[in-house]
């Protein structure tokens, strides 16, 4: 008797000790649903909270060498409305697109662009199969959240992206303006960093980045990227740019010597615009050969130490980067104006294959066949984005240049050869 007594007591405190355990299973899978959808009701309506919307500073890729990109977002519960410092092929800077948003709950509280905004899309879609673009991202988990600022990082590339409230007395155009004008006062592509007045080292723009380069005792050489993005008056680092014990962060353009003078207190420093010594040498009159046409073109200053403009082909004139590594110049695919209805691009092209290529950054580079002596002459070869391209094309779109609004060329421009004869 008393065994069936103890075995019933015993078979009481099994299921008892179950019965409390599903509970307190139960409880903290409850608890946890609840935390999430709190945070998730919280962090939405924070994005609702700005009056005049956030000020996103963008960093593509994963470690942001590209630089940073402006965007003013308002979110309404369900549609967010966006303007960017970037143009489009279907929206200019300061135009306003609209797409949906979710916050939700997964891998943490995520903030998802999940209808197609061209404004955050653009930087998350390759250029080619051989260029991955800016890989960014439009799926973030949120890091942080507060009314001064909201840090997200990308899902897939973790992309850092900041969240300041606009101020409600100035407008969204008013500021993208700004950027704009520091923008178009600066295209500059070498500099000089001068600390206390000294010449520390030359820097490179390329982006949104400063960069420097070193060659080693090998021959090796080691770039190192200080990514920036525009403000209202300058740029800002997105870790301070450290040289010889000094950190800077904050700089403002001044115009009157082409200069970013930090800003920063106590720090004497100063990024100067220099023209490389090799820039002027290509300016002047040449002959153009392509194929079996012979003309005379001429090469003059654009933005100095940074562009030209070739001027004698028919009906558009072309623009010419300077590159800084080569010496040289290069053509890059290029939008030059509309001809009988149709937006007409520069197409870098393989005229023995006859395939062309519309991705950004495509194109060929120049160099040199002849000099000291002889007429300057240069010839041209694929810059390595498209791979095989030789030749140029002026090539017809219907709209931005994609497989579907492609309409045939205007002009060939077949392995074309340069002649300075102004030597």
């Amino acid at each position: 008797m008393k065994d069936i007594k103890l075995y019933g007591l015993l078979a009481c405190l099994c299921l008892l000790m179950q019965s409390c355990l599903f509970s307190e299973d139960d409880m903290f899978d409850n608890s946890s649903a609840q935390r999430a959808m709190a945070s998730v009701e919280e962090c939405q309506a924070m994005l609702q909270s700005a009056p005049n919307g956030w000020l996103l500073e963008y960093y593509p890729g994963q470690k942001g060498e590209s630089g940073g990109y402006s965007l003013i977002a308002k979110f309404d519960g369900e549609k967010v409305e966006m303007v960017s410092e970037m143009a489009t092929g279907n929206y200019n800077i300061g135009e306003v697109c609209t797409s949906l948003y979710k916050v939700n709950s997964f891998q943490g509280t995520e903030l998802s662009f999940d209808s197609y905004n061209e404004l955050i899309h653009m930087f998350c879609e390759p250029n080619s199969y051989t260029d991955p673009g800016y890989q960014g991202d439009y799926e973030f988990i949120f890091r942080s959240v507060s009314k001064e600022e909201i840090l997200l990082t990308g899902k897939k590339h973790g992309v850092t992206l900041t969240m300041t409230p606009m101020p409600e007395n100035v407008t969204w155009q008013t500021y993208l303006n700004s950027i704009a004008q520091v923008k178009n006062a600066a295209p500059y592509l070498t500099y000089k960093l001068k600390i206390g007045g000294t010449e520390v080292v030359t820097m490179l723009r390329s982006e949104h980045a400063l960069t420097t380069t070193k060659v080693d005792d090998r021959g090796q050489a080691t770039t190192t990227y200080y990514p920036f993005i525009y403000t209202a008056e300058g740029i800002r680092m997105l870790e301070p740019l450290e040289m010889n014990g000094v950190a800077m962060s904050e700089f403002r353009w001044n115009n009157d010597n082409r200069s970013f003078i930090c800003t920063d207190e106590g720090v004497d420093a100063v990024v100067e615009f220099y023209s490389p010594a090799d820039y002027p040498k290509y300016i002047g009159n040449y002959v153009m050969t392509y194929g079996s046409t012979r003309i005379n073109a001429t090469i003059s200053q654009k933005v100095e130490g940074a562009s030209y403009t070739l001027s004698g082909l028919p009906a558009f004139n072309l623009e010419l980067t300077y590159n800084y590594n080569t010496n040289c110049f290069d053509v890059l695919f290029q939008y030059l104006g509309i001809y009988g209805g149709y937006y007409i691009y520069l197409c870098p092209w393989d005229a023995t294959a006859g395939y062309l290529t519309w991705a950004v950054g495509s194109g060929l580079n120049g160099f040199i066949v002849s000099e000291d002596g002889q007429p300057l002459t240069i010839r041209f070869k694929d810059n390595g984005v498209y791979g095989s391209a030789d030749s140029l094309l002026f090539w017809r779109f219907t709209g931005a240049p994609g497989s579907s609004t492609s309409s045939g060329g205007i002009l060939q421009i077949p392995t074309p050869v340069l002649q300075k004869i102004d030597n």
